[in-house]
């Protein structure tokens, strides 16, 4: 962490500092449909920036320690001149690996690959335009999770999760943030099949143009993990980091 921001607060090559608030609300799901295999269906939403849906399926190892996801994700996005209105499609195929440190204890680790192919559509200074332009995204996530068990209280597993993630662009389209690193700590509230993750999160990014762009905010995320049989037992290993 002081590595990265001696990187962004230490380069003079970056001409200002912009500093927003904004908020991350998420809704994340998991269904099991056999003993390896999950369905994912999930939407984010920061407000005046984009809304995400999206779904895969997930191949979990017969260890538990790997998951392999394949999905697509449609998203609105805004523009400069759509005041803040979420008009801009994004078409969004992806797919992403996990790996989970073996270990025991209530501390757990877990590394994550995904890789995003953008299709956004064109624009000019004053509305949509026809056409698509592509960006290839890679986004490389290390999450740390601490399970606190019943120790709040009887009636639901308490944890806490810190995890960092840096996201590069490339490609032959446009590209207006080409790097960008986020930071999440969350509290987890885990109710049998669902747990709620409020927290708090910053974003920092590095625009064409050589500034440096901070947003950051409140967070809350909803998880849920089910089994199509009862929706109540999933088995498989899932956290809400998986999702971000």
């Amino acid at each position: 962490m002081t590595i990265i921001l001696f990187t962004f607060f230490g380069r003079p090559v970056l001409a200002q500092k912009e500093v927003d608030t904004e908020s991350w609300w998420g809704l994340m799901t998991s269904g099991q449909i056999s003993p390896r295999w999950s369905l994912w269906l999930d939407v984010h939403h920061v407000p005046q920036l984009f809304v995400i849906y999206r779904s895969g399926i997930t191949y979990h190892t017969i260890d538990k320690k790997v998951t392999l996801t394949a999905g697509y994700g449609y998203l609105g996005l805004t523009t400069p001149f759509s005041e803040g209105k979420l008009i801009r499609p994004e078409h969004r195929p992806w797919g992403q690996a996990v790996y989970r440190l073996p270990g025991k204890g209530p501390l757990s680790a877990s590394f994550r690959f995904r890789y995003d192919l953008r299709f956004r559509q064109n624009y000019s200074l004053t509305e949509l335009t026809d056409g698509f332009s592509l960006n290839y995204r890679y986004r490389f996530n290390m999450s740390l999770r601490y399970n606190w068990g019943d120790r709040l209280s009887r009636h639901f597993n308490f944890s806490n999760t810190l995890f960092n993630e840096s996201l590069i662009t490339t490609g032959p389209g446009p590209n207006p943030l080409p790097f960008e690193h986020r930071v999440f700590f969350l509290f987890g509230f885990q109710k049998k099949a669902v747990t709620f993750s409020p927290g708090y999160h910053v974003r920092f990014g590095t625009p064409n143009f050589g500034n440096l762009r901070i947003n950051h905010g409140f967070v809350l995320w909803i998880n849920w993990n089910y089994n199509f049989k009862n929706f109540k037992k999933h088995s498989l290993k899932e956290f809400p980091a998986d999702k971000m």
